[in-house]
Protein backbone atom coordinates (compact mmCIF):
# COMPACT_ATOMS: atom_id res chain seq x y z
CA UNK A 1 0.00 0.00 0.00
CA UNK A 2 2.94 2.96 0.46
CA UNK A 3 1.48 4.06 3.45
CA UNK A 4 2.39 7.56 5.10
CA UNK A 5 0.69 6.60 7.49
CA UNK A 6 0.29 7.71 11.98
CA UNK A 7 0.43 6.70 15.11
CA UNK A 8 -2.68 5.20 16.52
CA UNK A 9 -3.43 6.54 19.94
CA UNK A 10 -5.65 8.91 18.80
CA UNK A 11 -9.42 8.70 19.23
CA UNK A 12 -11.99 8.34 16.38
CA UNK A 13 -13.39 11.93 16.04
CA UNK A 14 -9.96 13.50 16.92
CA UNK A 15 -8.80 15.09 13.54
CA UNK A 16 -5.38 13.70 12.43
CA UNK A 17 -3.35 15.18 10.35
CA UNK A 18 -1.22 11.99 9.23
CA UNK A 19 1.02 13.32 6.02
CA UNK A 20 -0.34 10.41 4.10
CA UNK A 21 0.49 9.76 0.65
CA UNK A 22 -0.05 6.45 -0.91
CA UNK A 23 0.16 8.39 -4.19
CA UNK A 24 3.48 6.00 -5.02
CA UNK A 25 2.71 3.06 -6.94
CA UNK A 26 2.48 3.48 -11.00
CA UNK A 27 2.67 6.22 -12.94
CA UNK A 28 -0.74 8.54 -13.57
CA UNK A 29 -1.94 11.59 -13.07
CA UNK A 30 -4.76 13.48 -10.91
CA UNK A 31 -7.89 12.35 -12.94
CA UNK A 32 -11.04 13.11 -10.72
CA UNK A 33 -13.95 12.92 -13.75
CA UNK A 34 -15.26 15.93 -12.48
CA UNK A 35 -14.81 18.75 -9.70
CA UNK A 36 -19.18 18.41 -8.21
CA UNK A 37 -18.18 15.87 -5.36
CA UNK A 38 -16.53 15.53 -2.25
CA UNK A 39 -14.69 11.56 -1.61
CA UNK A 40 -14.95 9.91 1.61
CA UNK A 41 -13.52 6.75 2.28
CA UNK A 42 -13.35 3.96 5.11
CA UNK A 43 -10.55 2.62 7.18
CA UNK A 44 -10.58 0.27 10.44
CA UNK A 45 -7.58 -1.23 12.43
CA UNK A 46 -7.02 -3.23 15.48
CA UNK A 47 -6.02 -1.26 18.76
CA UNK A 48 -3.51 -4.23 19.56
CA UNK A 49 -0.43 -5.01 17.12
CA UNK A 50 0.48 -8.42 16.46
CA UNK A 51 4.51 -10.53 15.92
CA UNK A 52 3.53 -13.16 13.48
CA UNK A 53 0.05 -15.02 13.15
CA UNK A 54 -2.55 -15.70 11.02
CA UNK A 55 -5.18 -13.37 9.96
CA UNK A 56 -8.57 -14.27 8.26
CA UNK A 57 -11.31 -12.69 7.24
CA UNK A 58 -14.46 -13.67 4.86
CA UNK A 59 -15.08 -10.80 2.43
CA UNK A 60 -16.81 -9.75 -0.45
CA UNK A 61 -14.68 -6.89 -1.59
CA UNK A 62 -15.20 -3.62 -3.33
CA UNK A 63 -14.01 -3.03 -6.96
CA UNK A 64 -14.34 0.39 -8.92
CA UNK A 65 -11.96 2.12 -11.45
CA UNK A 66 -9.36 4.43 -9.21
CA UNK A 67 -10.22 2.78 -5.89
CA UNK A 68 -8.50 0.42 -3.83
CA UNK A 69 -10.25 -2.08 -1.34
CA UNK A 70 -7.54 -3.81 0.90
CA UNK A 71 -6.66 -6.03 4.16
CA UNK A 72 -2.72 -5.56 5.29
CA UNK A 73 -0.82 -5.89 8.38
CA UNK A 74 1.35 -2.59 8.65
CA UNK A 75 3.55 -0.91 11.56
CA UNK A 76 2.27 1.93 12.99
CA UNK A 77 5.46 3.75 12.59
CA UNK A 78 6.37 3.20 9.44
CA UNK A 79 5.94 6.26 8.02
CA UNK A 80 7.76 8.02 10.69
CA UNK A 81 11.00 8.14 9.35
CA UNK A 82 14.45 8.93 11.52
CA UNK A 83 15.36 5.42 11.13
CA UNK A 84 11.98 3.45 11.67
CA UNK A 85 11.55 0.80 9.34
CA UNK A 86 9.00 -0.09 7.18
CA UNK A 87 6.80 -3.13 7.78
CA UNK A 88 3.87 -3.94 5.51
CA UNK A 89 1.84 -7.11 4.08
CA UNK A 90 -0.74 -6.22 1.82
CA UNK A 91 -3.75 -7.76 0.34
CA UNK A 92 -5.44 -5.14 -2.66
CA UNK A 93 -7.89 -5.74 -4.63
CA UNK A 94 -6.83 -2.51 -7.07
CA UNK A 95 -9.43 -0.93 -10.01
CA UNK A 96 -7.33 -2.35 -13.26
CA UNK A 97 -8.06 -6.00 -11.94
CA UNK A 98 -11.75 -6.98 -11.33
CA UNK A 99 -10.87 -10.86 -11.10
CA UNK A 100 -7.82 -10.85 -9.40
CA UNK A 101 -5.79 -9.03 -6.22
CA UNK A 102 -2.13 -7.85 -5.32
CA UNK A 103 -0.09 -9.35 -2.71
CA UNK A 104 3.11 -7.31 -1.58
CA UNK A 105 5.55 -6.92 1.05
CA UNK A 106 7.09 -3.51 1.68
CA UNK A 107 10.08 -3.22 3.75
CA UNK A 108 12.86 -0.40 3.71
CA UNK A 109 11.89 2.82 4.89
CA UNK A 110 9.51 5.93 4.65
CA UNK A 111 12.62 7.39 2.17
CA UNK A 112 13.60 3.83 0.32
CA UNK A 113 11.06 1.37 -0.16
CA UNK A 114 11.54 -1.88 -0.66
CA UNK A 115 8.59 -3.82 -2.53
CA UNK A 116 7.44 -7.67 -4.03
CA UNK A 117 4.32 -6.66 -5.74
CA UNK A 118 2.30 -10.09 -7.39
CA UNK A 119 -0.47 -10.00 -8.98
CA UNK A 120 -3.00 -13.20 -8.65
CA UNK A 121 -6.07 -14.22 -10.98
CA UNK A 122 -9.21 -15.33 -9.67
CA UNK A 123 -12.34 -17.43 -11.89
CA UNK A 124 -14.51 -14.75 -10.53
CA UNK A 125 -15.06 -11.03 -10.19
CA UNK A 126 -13.70 -10.27 -7.08
CA UNK A 127 -17.07 -8.09 -5.44
CA UNK A 128 -19.22 -10.72 -7.09
CA UNK A 129 -19.85 -13.11 -4.05
CA UNK A 130 -17.97 -13.62 -0.55
CA UNK A 131 -14.12 -15.40 -0.66
CA UNK A 132 -11.63 -15.56 2.67
CA UNK A 133 -8.69 -14.17 2.38
CA UNK A 134 -5.47 -15.59 4.82
CA UNK A 135 -2.15 -14.06 5.40
CA UNK A 136 -0.01 -16.07 6.97
CA UNK A 137 3.15 -14.24 8.85
CA UNK A 138 5.76 -16.25 10.66
CA UNK A 139 9.86 -15.95 10.91
CA UNK A 140 10.35 -18.35 8.10
CA UNK A 141 8.02 -17.09 5.58
CA UNK A 142 4.69 -15.03 4.89
CA UNK A 143 1.61 -16.91 2.97
CA UNK A 144 -1.28 -15.59 1.04
CA UNK A 145 -4.60 -18.09 0.87
CA UNK A 146 -7.82 -17.72 -0.66
CA UNK A 147 -10.69 -19.70 0.12
CA UNK A 148 -8.07 -22.35 1.78
CA UNK A 149 -5.53 -22.01 -1.39
CA UNK A 150 -2.15 -20.86 -0.91
CA UNK A 151 -1.19 -18.61 -3.94
CA UNK A 152 1.63 -17.41 -2.99
CA UNK A 153 4.88 -17.72 -0.36
CA UNK A 154 7.62 -15.95 0.37
CA UNK A 155 10.00 -17.78 2.53
CA UNK A 156 13.12 -16.59 4.41
CA UNK A 157 16.43 -16.15 2.61
CA UNK A 158 14.31 -14.54 -0.26
CA UNK A 159 16.45 -12.51 -2.71
CA UNK A 160 15.71 -8.70 -1.23
CA UNK A 161 15.83 -9.71 2.58
CA UNK A 162 11.93 -8.82 3.26
CA UNK A 163 11.24 -11.84 5.70
CA UNK A 164 14.00 -10.90 7.80
CA UNK A 165 13.13 -7.22 7.40
CA UNK A 166 9.68 -7.76 9.19
CA UNK A 167 10.83 -6.85 12.53
CA UNK A 168 7.73 -4.88 13.98
CA UNK A 169 4.61 -5.76 15.67
CA UNK A 170 2.23 -4.94 13.23
CA UNK A 171 -1.67 -3.57 13.33
CA UNK A 172 -4.55 -5.14 11.14
CA UNK A 173 -6.00 -2.34 8.52
CA UNK A 174 -9.11 -2.79 5.79
CA UNK A 175 -9.80 0.38 4.03
CA UNK A 176 -11.25 1.49 1.20
CA UNK A 177 -10.11 4.65 -0.98
CA UNK A 178 -8.78 5.89 -4.36
CA UNK A 179 -5.64 6.95 -5.92
CA UNK A 180 -4.76 9.47 -8.32
CA UNK A 181 -2.29 6.73 -10.07
CA UNK A 182 -3.71 5.59 -13.30
CA UNK A 183 -0.94 3.59 -13.82
CA UNK A 184 -1.57 1.59 -10.91
CA UNK A 185 -5.35 1.34 -10.27
CA UNK A 186 -7.16 3.58 -13.65
CA UNK A 187 -9.24 6.41 -13.62
CA UNK A 188 -12.06 6.79 -10.85
CA UNK A 189 -15.47 8.12 -12.55
CA UNK A 190 -17.96 9.63 -9.70
CA UNK A 191 -20.62 7.63 -11.92
CA UNK A 192 -19.56 4.23 -10.20
CA UNK A 193 -19.39 5.61 -6.65
CA UNK A 194 -21.23 4.88 -3.90
CA UNK A 195 -18.90 1.17 -3.51
CA UNK A 196 -18.86 -0.82 -0.36
CA UNK A 197 -16.41 -3.94 1.18
CA UNK A 198 -18.14 -6.20 3.25
CA UNK A 199 -16.84 -7.88 5.60
CA UNK A 200 -18.50 -10.77 7.32
CA UNK A 201 -15.74 -11.88 10.24
CA UNK A 202 -12.26 -11.58 10.84
CA UNK A 203 -9.97 -14.14 12.82
CA UNK A 204 -6.48 -13.54 14.29
CA UNK A 205 -4.20 -16.28 15.13
CA UNK A 206 -1.35 -16.24 17.40
CA UNK A 207 1.96 -17.74 16.30
CA UNK A 208 3.56 -20.39 18.54
CA UNK A 209 7.51 -20.04 16.88
CA UNK A 210 8.73 -23.43 19.65
CA UNK A 211 6.14 -25.79 17.82
CA UNK A 212 5.47 -23.44 14.73
CA UNK A 213 2.00 -23.78 15.15
CA UNK A 214 -1.26 -21.13 15.16
CA UNK A 215 -3.64 -21.28 17.52
CA UNK A 216 -6.71 -18.76 17.31
CA UNK A 217 -7.14 -15.87 19.83
CA UNK A 218 -10.33 -14.13 19.10
CA UNK A 219 -13.18 -14.24 15.95
CA UNK A 220 -14.99 -10.83 15.26
CA UNK A 221 -18.52 -11.85 13.96
CA UNK A 222 -19.14 -8.08 13.98
CA UNK A 223 -22.90 -8.27 15.54
CA UNK A 224 -21.48 -4.91 16.94
CA UNK A 225 -18.82 -2.30 16.27
CA UNK A 226 -16.36 -3.22 19.18
CA UNK A 227 -14.53 0.18 19.77
CA UNK A 228 -12.13 -1.41 22.55
CA UNK A 229 -10.83 -4.01 19.44
CA UNK A 230 -10.94 -1.54 16.46
CA UNK A 231 -10.47 2.08 15.73
CA UNK A 232 -11.70 4.14 12.60
CA UNK A 233 -9.93 6.20 10.45
CA UNK A 234 -10.48 10.18 9.82
CA UNK A 235 -7.77 10.92 7.76
CA UNK A 236 -7.12 11.72 3.72
CA UNK A 237 -6.18 9.12 1.84
CA UNK A 238 -5.50 9.51 -1.48
CA UNK A 239 -7.83 11.45 -2.97
CA UNK A 240 -10.62 10.64 -0.42
CA UNK A 241 -11.11 12.02 3.34
CA UNK A 242 -11.46 8.08 5.28
CA UNK A 243 -14.76 9.19 7.59
CA UNK A 244 -15.99 7.51 10.77
CA UNK A 245 -19.62 7.15 9.41
CA UNK A 246 -18.37 5.35 6.51
CA UNK A 247 -17.97 2.01 8.77
CA UNK A 248 -21.04 0.73 9.11
CA UNK A 249 -22.25 -2.80 11.09
CA UNK A 250 -25.27 -4.24 9.86
CA UNK A 251 -27.27 -7.24 9.87
CA UNK A 252 -23.58 -8.88 11.84
CA UNK A 253 -21.78 -7.42 8.39
CA UNK A 254 -19.04 -4.45 8.78
CA UNK A 255 -19.49 -2.34 5.54
CA UNK A 256 -16.71 -0.30 4.35
CA UNK A 257 -18.21 2.26 2.28
CA UNK A 258 -16.71 4.87 -0.55
CA UNK A 259 -19.05 7.17 -0.89
CA UNK A 260 -19.89 11.29 -2.42
CA UNK A 261 -20.95 14.06 -1.70
CA UNK A 262 -21.89 17.25 -3.70
CA UNK A 263 -19.82 20.30 -2.92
Amino acid sequence: MLLGMFACSHDDDEPVNNGTNKEQQGGGEETMDNTAYNYFGAEIYTRESFKYGRFEAKMKMAYAPGCISSMFLYYNDSYAGGGKPWNELDIEVIGKDQNGFQSNIITGSSSVKVTSEQKHSLSYPVDADYHVYVMEWTPDYVAWLVDGKEVRRTAAGDTKGQISALEETQSLRFNLWASSETGWVGKMNSKNIPITQYIDYVKVYSYDEESKSFAEAWTDDFDSFNTSRWGRGNWVMGLVTEKVANVVVEDGVLQLRLTKEAK
